[in-house]
């Protein structure tokens, strides 16, 4: 089907529904990544680090991600996940991106703006969406005239926010509560990074206060990790394609497992 963008995604959920986003390191998890969506019938992003540009690697596996989009049976969108640099957001727009981020959370709050408006021009003008990120989830109500002041600044499709680690389960839920707020103050998706560090049931309080889009990194990873292993404990183990197809099983259950679970299809 047609490349799609993240609201096209978005557009074929419901309102109390994420689509999720995920990271792919190689052919295998890309390949489960869309086979993963395509099983469940649900939207899904594709996500290429920021940090493999330059390096001669995101160039082949951007043009692999996009003709696997272009040719699933469900929406795909492909993206760049936490572009620190105008040079960044150009490389992956010229590939034919139709979505990027624009990561400047650890600059201070006046460059950030600066460089996420500037890349969020570059992405409109070649007929993409931008991403920004904020910082960390807000900790008062009294944070939000800034985020707002971000938002009108910048004019990103998308903001993000961070997960911190190690907050304890209420503290989560009342910085979790407060992205409600902007949800009706602003028309611009909200975005979780590092949702690895919630559970279940905030994840869900997540989706009811208007998140649109989750990034899922850490689990991936780990899905990797144990199908290599589970793969090097078959009787064929000195094949490492063995190793790849057991990896991309364990990646596809993450993913399914993650679609339904931010399209409200399992938990209360």
């Amino acid at each position: 089907m047609p490349l799609c963008n993240l609201s096209q995604c978005l557009n074929t959920l419901p309102p109390e529904a994420a689509v999720g986003c995920f990271s792919v390191y190689n052919l295998e998890s890309l390949l489960a990544v869309v086979a993963a969506a395509e099983a469940e019938g649900k939207p899904a992003v594709a996500s290429l680090d920021g940090h493999d540009l330059g390096h001669g690697k995101f160039g082949p596996l951007a043009h692999a991600a996009l003709f696997m989009a272009r040719n699933a049976v469900v929406p795909v969108a492909v993206h760049l996940n936490h572009g620190r640099s105008l040079a960044g957001i150009r490389e992956a727009l010229e590939l034919g991106l139709p979505t990027v981020m624009f990561d400047g959370s650890g600059l201070a709050m006046e460059e950030n703006v600066r460089l996420t408006r500037e890349a969020g021009e570059l992405a409109h003008e070649a007929g993409a969406e931008i991403e920004g990120e904020y910082g960390p989830l807000l900790v008062q109500f009294e944070d939000l005239p800034s985020v707002l002041d971000f938002l009108e600044r910048t004019k990103v499709d998308f903001l993000a926010f961070s997960v911190p680690k190690g907050l304890p389960h209420s503290e989560y839920s009342e910085r979790i509560s407060l992205l409600a707020e902007l949800a009706v103050r602003t028309p611009a998706s909200v975005v979780l990074h590092g949702a690895s560090r919630l559970p279940e049931d905030l994840l869900l309080q997540a989706l009811r206060q208007g998140v649109r889009k989750i990034n899922v990194h850490t689990q991936i990873l780990r899905a990797l990790a144990r199908g290599i292993r589970r793969g090097q404990s078959r009787e064929s183990a000195e094949n490492p394609l063995v190793w790849l197809e057991a990896a991309a099983e364990e990646v596809q259950c993450v993913v399914r497992e993650r679609i339904r679970l931010y399209s409200g299809l399992s938990g209360p």
